[in-house]
């Protein structure tokens, strides 16, 4: 048929792939036009798919290497690293997803190339790896702030390998129960986004943003914690540091006093100042990913930057080893007698 237009699209549950050069008097087709298949144009969807494959490569690299590095390092086999590799292996599984998500935003046909139940599989696994790894960062939080202000008077009590197992295995149960439930029950749908390309909620569901307000005040409610808890942890090192300085500064006065003694407080390990100061590093990372999504949250409306702020997101779950490796000294050794083929002592 000469000059026969061939175009796909979609009415309600049937797919028309021809239209007659008659019907072209009722539809003006402009190839620079976005379809309505997408509603993000394929210029961005190809961008961020392109990105999230860097991110994985980056991501799978890195947090393996601190899985193993914790595995075979001596040194780093702490117990505050048992919850550092949990949060590596929360990013590491969504790393593994990245590819996914970029098969369904090179997408052109309106749905997911792959079996419907994979793309909710990615999306439900996304979910519950991102809050797994904000509730993580509440723990270390909290075991750091434990180790400082009291591991220095040799108390243990939570510190023990048994009770941050079992911490870790909350975390998990947490995340899957409030990733989960709620799309059970209805409160929106693990699927393909047509919107937006990406395997997260479908757009059919309206009770959709209900869980987006669930799992971002969950992740909000963390961070803050998290953020408190460090700010106690700040407090407690400055009050705890004077109060040393003084007791020094007695016992020089009192020194020639018999049977005088100033009272003994301990300085607190500069190492654990320094592993604490790394691990917030981690925490404030998470928070400047995290804010592009709180200020598309607050912008009413759907636009392109939700997909950015995504993509801002997911780029969390590839800094942590970086920053490992750049400030921690011991992950820093590790690592490069790893990739130097070095045998790890």
């Amino acid at each position: 048929m000469e000059n026969a237009t061939y175009i796909y699209f979609r009415y309600g549950s049937k797919a028309v792939t021809q239209v007659d050069s008659t019907c072209l008097d009722m539809i003006t087709i402009n190839p620079s036009v976005t379809s309505e298949i997408n509603a993000v144009a394929f210029i961005h969807r190809a961008i961020v798919a392109a990105i999230f494959l860097v991110f994985a490569l980056v991501g799978l690299f890195g947090n393996a290497l601190v899985i193993i590095s914790v595995i075979v390092g001596r040194k780093l086999r702490t117990i505050t690293n048992v919850l550092v590799v949990n949060l590596a292996f929360a990013d590491f599984m969504a790393c593994i997803l990245l590819p996914f998500q970029s098969t369904g935003l090179l997408s052109q046909t309106g749905g997911y190339p792959l079996h419907e139940t994979v793309c909710a599989t990615v999306a439900a696994v996304g979910y519950i790896s991102v809050c797994c790894s904000v509730h993580t960062l509440v723990a270390i939080a909290f075991v750091r702030w434990y180790v400082i202000t009291r591991s220095i008077r040799g108390h243990r009590g939570l510190h023990t390998p048994k009770k941050i197992a079992i911490m870790v295995l909350i975390t998990w149960i947490f995340s899957i129960s409030f990733m989960v439930v709620p799309p059970v029950l209805g409160i929106g749908t693990f699927g393909y986004s047509t919107y937006y390309g990406t395997c997260s909620l479908t757009d059919t569901n309206e009770l959709g943003d209900y869980f987006t307000c669930l799992q971002g005040t969950l992740i909000a409610i963390a961070l803050l914690l998290t953020l408190m808890i460090y700010i106690r942890i700040l407090r407690h090192v400055l009050r705890h540091n004077k109060q040393f300085r003084e007791a020094h500064q007695n016992k020089a006065s009192l020194s020639v006093s018999a049977g005088s003694r100033p009272p003994m407080i301990k300085a607190i390990n500069r190492k654990e100042i320094e592993i604490t100061k790394n691990l917030f590093m981690v925490v404030c990372v998470f928070m400047l990913c995290f804010l592009a999504t709180v200020v598309n949250f607050i912008i009413p409306g759907t636009s392109v930057f939700t997909l950015y702020s995504t993509m801002i997101l997911f780029a969390n779950s590839i800094v942590n080893p970086i920053i490992y490796g750049l400030k921690h000294p011991n992950f820093q050794e590790v690592f490069n007698k790893i990739l130097c083929c070095r045998p790890v002592g």
